[in-house]
């Protein structure tokens, strides 16, 4: 596709940064196994593409160790996280330190493809990749789920605006019982 000669130039990286900090998304765990090893990450570049088939997206930076684990495991699993799993999203994020095995902290076992599934997670994606999309310093994963586990009413982690955030829960009386709403 010819790009137009009249298009503008993209924003600056400091500023694209700056902006989309004010994203809020979802704090996942990105975790795959390969050659009897297990490997994972923090990320919030997670997204579904489709219901039929089964398929949603995970970006992950090129530059980290974890992602050549993922693609030549050919497969990965999302672990949403809950509200009090902060600090196992900081340990995944390298803030524990270089030497510190990430999947000391939280339960962990396997679903289908044998990528670690943390078990008190809010829900996971145990997926297979059906293709992927080289995009400058990431690669856009898209798995097709082969399996999921989820835990109703556990409220996700969040993070936007450079730290860790929460749902804020209004309750509302009515005919004697308590709705939950956003």
């Amino acid at each position: 596709m010819a790009e137009p000669a009249d298009r503008p130039a993209p924003v600056s990286p400091a500023e694209y940064i700056d902006a989309i900090a004010q994203h809020v998304s979802s704090v996942c765990i990105i975790t795959t196994a390969f050659e009897g090893e297990r490997f994972g990450l923090t990320a919030t570049a997670v997204s579904s593409v489709s219901a039929e088939p089964p398929r949603l997206l995970v970006c992950v930076n090129k530059s980290g160790f974890t992602h050549d684990k993922i693609v030549q495991a050919g497969h990965f699993c999302v672990n949403v996280l809950t509200e009090d799993q902060d600090r196992i999203a900081m340990v995944f994020a390298g803030m524990g330190g270089a030497d510190v095995d990430r999947f000391a902290t939280g339960d962990w076992t396997r679903l289908t493809t044998g990528s670690p599934v943390l078990a008190q997670a809010a829900a996971v994606f145990d997926c297979v990749i059906a293709s992927t999309s080289e995009q400058s310093t990431h690669t856009v994963l898209f798995g097709e789920v082969v399996a999921t586990r989820h835990a109703r009413g556990r409220d996700t982690l969040l993070y936007g605006a450079r730290r860790f955030r929460q749902l804020r829960k209004v309750f509302e009386a009515g005919g004697g019982e308590y709705g939950d709403y956003l």
